[in-house]
């Protein structure tokens, strides 16, 4: 056999291009020069445009043109969103200082809720340490006796009792205070078919004292209201002293002040006679309320260097001129004495509170009412749910609420800072305060009054009612169509104020 021959192909080499080809080519891959008349220049991407002129002044800075609050006016308040005609709002809920009222319309929703609310009040609850005595004349609403056979007794609480007959059960007005704002949010839920119980385009909630606080985070859905309520009577039962010491009478009184009332206005001159300096002389007076909390704290180092026991602080802010002095008796009445010859404030009213809160007095029932409170479930805040303030720091709660909820007992309740933080900015970040039930009508006529003290030119917020336009004949039908409440008799009820 012949063997198999290979065959070998050779590569022949590259022929050098033509000078006329390599000319042609350097041509086309030569960048293009530009012309002697044409300046280009190219920046970083951090300047876009070149600098301006140092010289050139690019704007005026008249007043015309630097007058904020006039802008404002012209543009107006700010949406929450584009095309959004929802106002933003802000809930006003009252606390156990309010006047407490029925709520007028009943619907299956808020009959629900009073229900709920009046067999909380008497199942015991072992995991916060909530038991039910004092509440056995109540125990026969719920299990059909005591001839009425009526359910959802809470709702009835204060027809026909006095404001001093509803504070001598504190316990029990207290969680009727809450139940009632949780009823009427969800009686206005029903009639709009909205899916949340809070109104449309609300972004904070406001609640007067711990009640109001507490009711806040039930409507927001961080607490269920089964031991809202259950909190509420817990907190209106504390003791008033300590249990090893003799009870002590302890008063609070709403004072008003006199003079120069506005925190948030100039300060004026007065001219007065000082003994100390020359005549004519003419001393910037401070403002009534400073003035008011320096006679308190004069007061009070008087009571520490002698002993005897007496104490009393300013316990509320409610507002530039009112305030609520809490303490021993003795300690409020002499307060009060002094505050009148100094023609700084009058005593308005005197409320029957059960404890002497938001002193130092209170100072012992911290540590169980904190082991109550860390037993209690609080669920976190979602994204986008409102913000609850609080009334004693005057900021947001973040985080649990266990921490705020036990303030209440020893510390100021600052409420008119809290709002003041609101309404005061240049943007203000709502345009309607809602004042939820009958109950929270005083708070919304305080705010009104402050309101009216903003620059001219400020973005309007309005001060409405929520929850109190209702007929007395939607609460006759609705109860005559519930089985299992007892009809009332149609009677026109009046609103107290």
């Amino acid at each position: 056999m012949r063997p198999p021959t290979t065959t070998i192909t050779r590569l022949r080499p590259r022929q050098p291009a033509a000078p006329a080809a390599l000319a042609t080519t350097a041509l086309a891959r030569a960048p293009t020069t530009p012309s002697s008349t044409t300046t280009r220049r190219s920046f970083s991407r951090l300047f876009p445009q070149p600098p301006v002129d140092p010289r050139r002044r690019a704007a005026s800075t008249s007043a015309s043109n630097t007058d904020w609050l006039a802008w404002l006016k012209k543009a107006g308040p700010l949406a929450v969103m584009a095309g959004d005609e929802t106002p933003r709002r802000a809930l006003i809920l009252p606390g156990l200082g309010s006047y407490p009222h029925t709520p007028q319309a009943a619907t299956p929703s808020s009959i629900a809720v009073w229900e709920q609310a009046s067999e909380a009040l008497l199942n015991p609850d072992a995991t916060i340490g909530y038991w039910t005595e004092g509440m056995e004349e109540f125990a026969g609403m719920l299990q059909g006796g005591g001839g009425h056979g009526m359910r959802g007794w809470l709702r009835g609480w204060v027809e026909g009792r006095s404001l001093d007959e509803l504070m001598a059960r504190a316990d029990v007005t207290a969680a009727f205070i809450l139940s009632s704002s949780i009823a009427i949010l969800a009686s206005e839920q029903e009639r709009s078919g909205s899916s949340s119980l809070l109104p449309k385009g609300t972004g904070y909630l406001a609640g007067h004292g711990f009640v109001g606080t507490l009711t806040a985070l039930v409507a927001s859905g961080r607490l269920d209201l089964t031991t809202g309520v259950r909190l509420a009577r817990m907190y209106a039962s504390l003791p008033a002293s300590p249990p090893l010491l003799p009870n002590q009478r302890h008063a609070t009184t709403v004072l008003s002040a006199r003079h120069y009332h506005s925190l948030s206005s100039p300060s004026q001159s007065v001219p007065f006679e000082d003994p100390f300096g020359e005549w004519g002389d003419v001393q910037r007076r401070k403002r009534a309320m400073q003035l008011i909390l320096d006679e308190v704290h004069a007061l009070q180092h008087e009571w520490e260097v002698e002993g005897q026991g007496d104490w009393a602080e300013a316990a509320v802010i409610n507002s530039s001129k009112v305030l609520s002095v809490t303490g021993t008796s003795m300690a409020v009445e002499q307060l009060i004495d002094r505050l009148q010859s100094l023609t700084l404030a009058n005593p308005v009213m005197d409320v029957n509170m059960p404890c002497p809160y938001h002193t130092r007095l209170m100072l012992h029932a911290v540590p169980k009412f904190a082991d109550t409170l860390q037993r209690c479930i609080f669920s976190h805040a979602k994204e986008g749910d409102p913000v609850i303030l609080d009334p004693i720091t005057t900021r947001n709660i973040c985080g649990s609420p266990e921490g705020a909820l036990l303030s209440h007992l020893t510390n100021q309740l600052r409420w008119h800072k809290t709002l003041t933080r609101i309404y005061s900015q240049p943007s203000p970040p709502v345009d309607q305060f809602l004042t939820v039930g009958r109950g929270a009508k005083g708070l919304g006529v305080m705010l009104r009054g402050e309101l009216k003290k903003r620059p001219a030119g400020a973005p309007p917020i309005a001060v409405d009612e929520y929850g109190v336009q209702e007929t007395h004949k939607a609460e006759v039908g609705a109860a005559s169509r519930s089985p299992n409440t007892r009809p009332v008799r149609p009677v026109r009820i009046q609103a107290r104020l």
